[in-house]
C-alpha cells in the first residue's frame, strides 16, 4: 500500500520533534490489526513520543512500553506523566522570561535528572529552530533558537488530556539492544538518522547492529519499521512486506517539498493487500 501524509499536528504530541509520527495515525490504524491490542507494544526508538501516545490512545496505556536512550527526554516523559501540573507550571516561569539570551542560558544547564530539568527542556524544545531535538554525544541539547523569539503557549486542558492518556504507560532509559529477550509482542522501531550525510546526527544508531537486532526478533514477534532508507539498503529480509509513505514536508536532514519513507512490517494483513520487497 501507498500513504500520503499532509499534516503533522496531533493533538497526542508533547514536543515538536522533526521527524515525528505524529501525522501517521491514519497509516497505523491501517497496518496494525485490532487483535494486536492483546499484545505487550514497545516503542524502542520513543524520541518525542508520537507513536507510543498513539499506541496508548488506541490500546490503552498499560499495555505499551515507551523507550527511549537519551536521559533529557526520559526525565521529560517521567515528570510529564507523574506531575503534570507541576511541568506546566514550570514552563510557564519560563515563557514568562522568555528571550534569545535566555534560551541560550537555559541551554547550558543539565536537564537530566528532576522537575526543574524537565521544565526546561521543555521550553528549549518548544522552543528550539524548525523542531529540531538535537544532542551532542554527551547528550547535551545542542539545537539554536528558532527566529520567532515569541515563547508559545501550552494548551493547559490538552496538555492534561495527553498526561491521562499515557497515565499508565511504562517508561523506559535503556538501549534498544537490552529488549533482545522479548516475545510475542509488538515492537515499533524508527531508528534515527541511519546513512544521513548530515554530521549533526551521524552514528547514533550502527545499521549493521540494527538489522542484527531486527533478524534475531522478526521469527519471534510482530514487528513495524519506519525508516528512510531503502529495504535493499537496510538488507531487510524479505519476509517483511512494505508500504511506501509520501510525506508532504522534509525529512530529517533534507529539505524538500515531498519526502519519501517506507514502513515495513513482518505479518500479513487480512482485510488489505501488502507488496513484499
Amino acid at each position: 500500500m501507498e500513504f500520503i501524509v499532509r499534516n503533522n499536528r496531533s493533538n497526542l504530541r508533547l514536543i515538536p520533534y522533526i521527524g515525528n509520527k505524529s501525522g501517521f495515525a491514519h497509516i497505523f490504524d491501517a497496518l496494525i490489526p485490532e487483535k494486536f491490542s492483546k499484545m505487550k507494544l514497545y516503542d524502542l526508538f520513543g524520541g518525542g513520543g508520537a507513536f507510543a501516545f498513539y499506541a496508548c490512545h488506541r490500546f490503552g496505556a498499560k499495555n505499551v512500553v515507551y523507550n527511549e536512550k537519551n536521559p533529557v527526554i526520559t526525565n521529560l516523559m517521567k515528570y510529564f506523566q507523574k506531575d503534570p501540573i507541576a511541568l506546566f507550571n514550570e514552563y510557564e516561569k519560563h515563557r514568562k522570561k522568555s528571550s534569545s539570551d535566555y534560551y541560550y542560558e537555559i541551554r547550558d544547564k543539565d536537564q537530566t535528572n528532576d522537575l526543574k530539568s524537565a521544565g526546561m527542556f521543555l521550553y528549549l524544545a518548544k522552543n528550539a529552530f524548525s523542531g529540531k531535538i538535537r544532542f551532542n554525544p554527551r547528550n547535551k541539547f545542542n539545537c539554536p533558537m528558532r527566529k520567532n523569539s515569541v515563547c508559545p503557549k501550552v494548551d493547559k486542558e490538552q496538555f492534561l488530556f495527553l498526561n491521562k492518556t499515557i497515565k499508565k504507560m511504562k517508561i523506559c532509559n535503556q538501549d534498544y539492544k537490552d529488549f533482545s529477550d522479548l516475545k510475542k509482542s509488538f515492537l515499533y522501531l524508527d531508528p534515527p538518522y541511519m546513512y544521513n550525510p548530515n554530521e549533526h546526527y551521524s552514528g547514533l544508531v550502527d545499521p549493521n547492529e540494527f538489522i542484527s537486532f531486527v533478524n534475531r526478533m522478526r521469527t519471534s514477534n510482530k514487528i513495524m519499521i519506519s525508516e528512510q532508507n531503502s529495504p535493499d539498503k537496510l538488507k531487510l529480509s524479505d519476509k517483511f512486506f512494505v508500504h511506501n509513505i509520501y510525506l508532504k514536508r522534509s525529512l530529517q536532514y533534507v529539505t524538500k517539498d515531498q519526502s519519501q519513507e517506507i514502513i515495513a512490517i513482518n505479518y500479513h494483513l487480512s482485510n488489505s493487500y501488502s507488496i513484499s520487497k
